[in-house]
Order: structure tokens, then sequence, then C-alpha cells
């Protein structure tokens, strides 16, 4: 195994068992009682998988989609994805009776429609890299206005703060049962873009190049796409909007590994699930009250991404 990719393993390892014992409770490893085994397996562990999981799936989806669109800050939301699977969340709160399995599955189907727009749009358009990425644009503004929509004829006493809540992103609750619905969609994500990490470097050199290879470049586009498409749509449906893990986690894997997708690939992914299980922990112990996952995944990203920018023009104006 790569050196880097080990170190990031081991670190990635040490948070998530730092993660079991950091809370409301906090206890040490080797002091746990009975009460806090039962906390730990009942209430920490579902949620750091959960975290780790989700932040793993944008962390690959991201890196697979800044190579198959060649732009380093395309994004898991570049298709709308992430508009469409708070659509769908949000018009679940508004008209189904309270149950979480209902928000996860209606909004993981949106971000699936979302996508299939997208893809619809940019055909009409003449298809295309750019067709594609104009078409995810006006998709996620499509549905980013329908949330608004729904927001605004929501009950005001009870129905929007559930939305904004959940807009925001929370991992607040998370037990075994609402790991279910969203577990298997993202593992066949995950498994697919790591297995689909050789062709990325095939396909970030260009169209013109991947041919002249021998790649099927629409193929394996759309597979990536699509894989991605899951990837997000079910982290969305399990921990709600995360802004940034997406388009920081691959940033930082490329400082680490460099630009070969063999080892950028997992890197990504283990980057992606160390960075949503740290600001998780922040998240539930820097206040009484939980704070919203999306902002702390925001005050954690944005200096990162802007600190990782100025390193890259230092070293191009260095060299």
């Amino acid at each position: 195994m790569d050196k880097a990719i080990l170190k990031l393993t081991v670190f990635f390892a040490f948070l998530l068992i730092a993660s079991l014992c950091v809370g409301r409770l906090l206890f040490l490893p080797w002091r746990a009682n009975a009460l806090n085994m039962t906390i730990v397996m009942y209430v920490r562990l579902p949620r750091v998988m959960a975290a780790s999981l989700a932040g793993a799936a944008l962390g690959l989806a991201g890196v697979a989609l800044q190579n198959t669109f060649r732009n380093y800050l395309a994004g898991p939301g570049i298709l709308g994805v992430t508009s469409g699977s708070a659509f769908g969340a949000v018009l679940a709160i508004l008209l189904l009776p309270p149950n979480p399995a209902a928000i996860q599955l209606t909004a993981f189907a949106f971000g699936l429609v979302a996508m299939s727009l997208a893809y619809y749009l940019a055909r009409l358009a003449g298809g295309g890299i750019l067709a594609l990425i104009l078409a995810g644009i006006v998709t996620s503004a499509l549905f980013s206005a329908c949330v608004g929509i729904v927001k605004y004829m929501a009950d005001p006493y009870n129905k929007l703060p559930a939305m904004v809540y959940w807009l925001l992103g929370s991992l607040a609750g998370t037990r075994w049962g609402d790991l279910a619905p969203a577990v298997p969609p993202l593992l066949v994500g995950v498994v697919t873009l790591l297995l689909l990490r050789w062709v990325l470097n095939v396909l970030s050199l260009g169209d013109d190049e991947a041919l002249a290879l021998g790649v099927n470049v629409g193929l394996f586009r759309a597979l990536a796409v699509v894989a991605a498409t899951l990837a997000t749509s079910a982290s969305t449906s399990l921990a709600g909007m995360i802004a940034w893990v997406g388009v920081v986690s691959p940033h930082i894997a490329r400082l680490l590994v460099g630009y070969d997708n063999r080892r950028l690939v997992p890197a990504s992914a283990l980057v992606g699930a160390t960075l949503l299980l740290f600001c998780d922990d922040l998240a539930r112990t820097l206040s009484a009250a939980e704070l919203p996952l999306s902002v702390m995944t925001s005050f954690v990203g944005a200096p990162i991404l802007f600190a990782i920018l100025v390193r890259r023009r230092a070293c191009l104006a260095g060299s």
C-alpha cells in the first residue's frame, strides 16, 4: 500500500475511534463501562458510520466529476443532484407524515430525477461536456426554485422548521435503521467509482486522446456520472445538504498523493470520510445546541480550498 494512503488510513481510524468517545458524555476507551458501550453501539457508532460513508461518497463523487468534466472546481452538485434531493426531502416533509425513511427515499429518488433531467436537457442542447454542465446549472436552479416554493407553502410553525433543519444538514438522531435505505446505493456508487479509477486517468486527458487509446468515452463517462449521482443522492438523503466536502477532498488528496487517479481516488475517499467525520465531531461538541453540519463543513472547507489555491498559485509563480 502507498505510504500516503496508509497514513491517511491510520489517521482516519484514529479519528473514528476518537469520535466514538467524544460528545456530551466524554469517556476514555479503556475506561468504558456498560452505559458507555450502549451509547457507542446504539447512538454514536451508526452516526460515525453514516458520516464516514457519506464523506467518502462525496469525496469520490467530487474526484470523479472533476476528472470527467476536466474542471477542478466541479463538485457533486454540478448536475443539480443535490438540489433535486433537497426538493424531494422538503416535498416529503410537506406532504407526508413525519417519517425519516420516507424523507430519505424521496430525496434519493429526486436526486436521480435531477440527474436524468440534466442528461435529457444536455441531449436537447446537442450533447457534450459543456452542454451537460449548462444543463446541470439549469436543473439546479429549477429545483432550488421548487424548494423555495415548497418552503413558502409550508406551515411556519411545524413543517418549515423541519425543512430548514434538514437543508442545513445533520446526522443527529441517526440510528441503524436510518442507514438501511442509504447504504446499498452508497456502496454501489462507492465501489463503482473505486473500480473506475484507472479509466478516470484516460477521461481526464480529453475525448480525442481517450478515443485514440480505445476507451469508449460515452459509456465510461455515463457510468462515472451515474455512480457519482448514486453516491451523492444517497449521502444527501442521509445527511442533508453537505457543502464543500466533495469539492475540497480531491484537492487535499492531490497534495498528498499527486494526480494519478489510481492513488487519488482512494485517497479522496479517505479524505472525504475524515473531513466529514471531523466536522460532525465539531458540530456535536462545540456548543450545547448541536450546530448544523453544512455550516461546519463550510467553515472548515472554504478556508482549506482558499489556502490550497493560494499555495498552488505560489508554486506556479515559483516555477
